[in-house]
C-alpha cells in the first residue's frame, strides 16, 4: 500500500504541476471557437468554447455531439438565416451536394435536384446566397456572423437543430448526428502540439443524456463509418480499459473507475477521486488515456508515456500496467 500512495503522491505532483502550464498565454483567446486536434498524442479532439475560451474534450462522436449541443445557445430562425450555408459530406440522394439530413433541415426536397424549378440547383443557390425554395435572395449579414464565429447554435423555434459557426470560412455547419460532429471535426480541425494546448485552460461539463440523445438507427453506409470508429479502440479488451479508465476519471464516475481495475486497488482509487479536483481529474484522465502500449506478453501489457513536470522542467515517465485475470478480463493493476 505505501507504494501505492507513493505513486499517487507523484501523480497527484504531476498533475498539480500542470496547472501552471495551463494558465500561460493568451491562446485561448486567439484560437477561440477553434476545433482542435493532438499532433503528438492520437488524434484527440478539443472544441475552444468562444464563452469562455477554455478547451473542452470531445471524444467518442456520441460525446462531440452531444457536448457541442451542451454548449449551444438559442437562436431564431430569422438570426441563423442571417449565416452563410456551409456543406459536409454525408448520403446526398438527389447529387446535388447538399447531404438528405442537411436538406430535411432547410426544408428542401432531397429527391429532386432543384427543389423551387427555378432551373438552378439547390447546391448553387445556397452557394449564391438565393433562396432554394422560392425567389429572392439570402440576406446574410456579415457583421453578425464575425460577432458569432466559433458558436455552436440551437434552434430555439424548430426542435433544437445544432449549427458550428466555423471561424476561417465563416459559415454555419448542420451537426444533425453524431457522424457529422465527427466528420466536422475532421474536416475543420486545426492541428496543435501539447505544447501549445496546455496553454489553454481547459474545462469539464457534465452531460446528461436524454432519449432523444441516441445515435439515431440508419442503414447508410454513414452508418457502418461510425461503427468503424466506436469499434476502433475495441479490438483489443486490454487497450480499451485504459481507455475506459481515462474516460471514467474525466467524468469523475468513481465506480466506473473502480471497475477497470484489481480489487486491491479500490481504496486507492477511491482516495485518489476524492483528493483531485476537475482540472486534476481531467488531467489524469488525459495522461491515462494517452499511454501507448510499450510491452506486451501473453498475460501482462505495459502501457507508457511522459508527464511534462514544469516545476524542475523535464519529462517524467509513467507506466501503466494491464493484466489478464482468471477469468480473461484485463484490468488495471496500478495508478
Amino acid at each position: 500500500m505505501k507504494k501505492i500512495i507513493l505513486g499517487l503522491i507523484l501523480i497527484f505532483s504531476v498533475v498539480s504541476m500542470q496547472g501552471s502550464v495551463f494558465a500561460a498565454g493568451n491562446l485561448g483567446e486567439k484560437l477561440s471557437g477553434r476545433i482542435l486536434l493532438q499532433v503528438e498524442g492520437h488524434g484527440e479532439a478539443w472544441y475552444v468554447n468562444p464563452s469562455d475560451k477554455k478547451k473542452y474534450f470531445l471524444n467518442k462522436p456520441l460525446d462531440a455531439f452531444n457536448l457541442m449541443k451542451t454548449l449551444g445557445v438559442g437562436i431564431s430562425d430569422e438570426n441563423l438565416n442571417k449565416i452563410p450555408i456551409g456543406f459536409l459530406e454525408g448520403v446526398d440522394a438527389d447529387g446535388d451536394g447538399l447531404s438528405d439530413n442537411l436538406e430535411k433541415t432547410l426544408g428542401t426536397d432531397y429527391l429532386k435536384l432543384d427543389t423551387d424549378g427555378d432551373g438552378y440547383d439547390d447546391q448553387n443557390e445556397i452557394l449564391n446566397n438565393y433562396n432554394p425554395l422560392g425567389s429572392g435572395k439570402i440576406n446574410i449579414d456579415k457583421n453578425f456572423v464575425e460577432q458569432n464565429l466559433g458558436k455552436i447554435f440551437l434552434q430555439t423555434e424548430k426542435n433544437g437543430e445544432a449549427w458550428y459557426i466555423d471561424p476561417i470560412d465563416q459559415k454555419r455547419y448542420f451537426l444533425g448526428r453524431p457522424l457529422d460532429a465527427f466528420a466536422l471535426m475532421r474536416k475543420k480541425a486545426l492541428g496543435i502540439t501539447n505544447n501549445n494546448l496546455n496553454k489553454i485552460n481547459s474545462a469539464l461539463i457534465n452531460i446528461k443524456l436524454g432519449p432523444l440523445d441516441k445515435i439515431p438507427e440508419n442503414d447508410s453506409p454513414d452508418s457502418e463509418d461510425e461503427n468503424n470508429y466506436e469499434n476502433e479502440n475495441k479490438n483489443n479488451n486490454n487497450e480499451s480499459i485504459i481507455l475506459k479508465a481515462g474516460e471514467a476519471i474525466r467524468n469523475n464516475n468513481k465506480q466506473s473507475v473502480i471497475e477497470c481495475f484489481i480489487p486491491e486497488m479500490a481504496k486507492a482509487l477511491e482516495y485518489t477521486m476524492d483528493f483531485l479536483d476537475a482540472e486534476g481529474r481531467f488531467n489524469l484522465g488525459n495522461i491515462l488515456s494517452g499511454a501507448k502500449l510499450s510491452e506486451s506478453t501473453e498475460n501482462k501489457k505495459t502501457y507508457s508515456t511522459e508527464v511534462y513536470f514544469s516545476l524542475g522542467g523535464y519529462k517524467v515517465p509513467i507506466n501503466f500496467y494491464v493484466e489478464k485475470q482468471e477469468n480473461g478480463e484485463w484490468l488495471l493493476i496500478n495508478l
